[in-house]
């Protein structure tokens, strides 16, 4: 139980709905893309060219979560704060204030 130190019968419900949840929203974005690179690709060429497209979305949405798992171990101060909490709360403010700017272009 949660009192003896496990974790919780509603944390780990609340953990799964938010991975569902996650996994469910990652798929429709996923067709999404598909879907519009679909509708700008040559149809003479529109398989290899939506291959590209793919592969240059692939990279681009790859690359942040090797540069911040990278910067884990120098963002951590030794015996008070581990540096994944330091940069998670770096890219909450960071997506927060993108938001903030970008609303009414949205």
């Amino acid at each position: 139980g949660a009192g003896s130190g496990g974790v919780g019968a509603v944390w780990t419900v609340v953990l799964f709905c938010s991975f569902a949840l996650h996994t469910a929203v990652g798929q429709v974005m996923f067709v999404a893309q598909m879907a519009f690179f679909a509708r700008v690709s040559d149809p003479r060429i529109g398989g290899t060219y939506m291959t590209l497209l793919n592969t240059i979305a692939n990279l681009g949405s790859k690359w942040p979560q090797t540069l911040v798992l990278a910067l884990v171990d120098p963002f951590t101060i030794p015996g008070y704060v581990d540096g994944f909490h330091i940069l998670n709360g770096i890219c909450v403010l960071s997506g927060a204030l993108w938001f903030f700017l970008a609303r009414k272009s949205v």
